[in-house]
């Protein structure tokens, strides 16, 4: 039985996120591939506004057909690249980083290169795939 392949959004709460998972459903949609959500939390974040936001990423990743998991770590890049590695999936979504980045876009292309990334920013999407690929997944 083969696996289905994989849309990986991964989101912070804030209701901006709300369009990283719209964009990962409409590249699943497009690629005949499950949704998954993931967000990475400080250990000691658990906050009302922080709940209340990802409730309503769950929310609209479950209406989308998704699914969302959420971990706390006070290491979010090594966690991601763990959930990658584990789950390998089609393609990475994020956002487009900002001044304060974490560097999770350098650090998957050093340690996963073949994993293929979709940055989002409004809506536009920037594919950076490896060499080894020659058609975008992110493609609107």
């Amino acid at each position: 039985m083969n696996k289905k392949e994989t849309v990986l959004v991964c989101v912070t709460p804030q209701q901006s996120s709300e369009k990283l998972v719209e964009a990962g459903r409409t590249i699943a949609s497009d690629i005949g591939a499950n949704l998954e959500v993931i967000s990475v939390l400080p250990l000691d974040s658990i906050e009302n506004k922080n709940i209340k936001i990802l409730d309503s990423l769950y929310e609209t990743a479950f209406s989308a057909g998704g699914e969302m998991a959420v971990y706390f770590s006070d290491e979010p890049v090594l966690t991601i690249i763990a959930h990658l590695a584990k789950t390998k999936p089609s393609c990475l979504v994020v956002g487009f980083p900002g001044e304060n980045s974490n560097g999770l876009v350098s650090t998957v292309r050093l340690l996963l290169p073949k994993q293929p990334i979709c940055m989002v920013d409004g809506q536009k999407l920037y594919n950076i795939l490896p060499s080894s690929n020659s058609q975008p997944l992110c493609v609107r």
